[in-house]
C-alpha cells in the first residue's frame, strides 16, 4: 500500500489521511449517540460494524504507513503525531460502546457466559501484552533501534507502530469484553 500512495504529492497524502480521520470522528459521534439507544436497530449495528471495520484500518494505516522504518529517515520529526493523537480517542470511544454493548448482552445471558466472556478476554489481553512485549524486544534487538523510555516513543515516527498494532488492538478489544464480563457479573449478583 506504501507504493500506492508513495507517489502522490504530499498535500493530496495528507487531505485523504486526514480525511480518512474526519470520516472517522463522524462515525464515532455518531456510535457514542448509540450509548443512548436502548433498541437494538439495524442503523445501529451497521454503525458500530463500520466503526470496527474504520478502527481497524486506521490501525493498519499508522502501523504501515505512518511508520517509517528505522533505516531510513524522515527528515522532519513525527509529523503524524496529531493524527495518532486524534485516533487514540476514537479508539478509546469505540472500546467503550463496544463494553457497553458486550454489557447489555450478557445482562440478558447466564451468568456462565459472562465468566467465559471474563476468561477469554483475560486469555487474550495477556497474550496481547506477551506479544507486545517482545514485539518491542525484537525492534530493540534486530534492528539495533535504542528504545529508552516508554513516554518518548510518540516522539520518534519509526515507533509509531509500537502503539498502534494488531496487539494494542486486540489488547483494547479484550479489555472492553473483561470490563463488560466484570460489571455483568456484579450487576447479576446485585440483583
Amino acid at each position: 500500500m506504501r507504493n500506492l500512495i508513495g507517489d502522490l504529492p504530499d498535500m493530496l497524502i495528507l487531505l485523504i489521511l486526514y480525511g480518512f480521520l474526519i470520516t472517522g470522528v463522524i462515525i464515532t459521534v455518531k456510535l457514542l449517540k448509540l450509548l443512548d439507544n436502548k433498541k437494538q436497530n439495524t442503523n445501529g449495528k451497521v454503525i458500530f460494524l463500520i466503526a470496527m471495520l474504520f478502527n481497524s484500518l486506521n490501525f493498519y494505516i499508522i502501523f504501515d504507513l505512518m511508520t517509517v522504518s528505522p533505516q531510513s529517515s524522515s527528515g522532519n520529526g513525527n509529523p503524524h503525531i496529531p493524527y495518532i493523537f486524534i485516533s487514540f480517542p476514537l479508539f478509546l470511544s469505540f472500546c467503550i460502546v463496544l463494553s457497553k454493548k458486550i454489557f447489555d448482552i450478557l445482562l440478558k445471558k447466564n451468568g456462565l457466559l459472562s465468566l467465559l466472556v471474563i476468561t477469554i478476554t483475560l486469555t487474550i489481553g495477556y497474550l496481547s501484552i506477551v506479544f507486545q512485549l517482545d514485539f518491542i524486544s525484537n525492534i530493540q534487538e534486530k534492528l539495533y533501534y535504542p528504545m529508552n523510555s516508554w513516554l518518548h516513543w510518540w516522539k520518534d515516527i519509526h515507533l509509531n507502530y509500537l502503539y498502534f498494532n494488531s496487539y494494542t488492538f486486540l489488547f483494547g478489544i479484550s479489555v472492553s469484553g473483561l470490563t463488560a464480563g466484570i460489571l455483568a457479573l456484579i450487576k447479576k449478583r446485585s440483583l
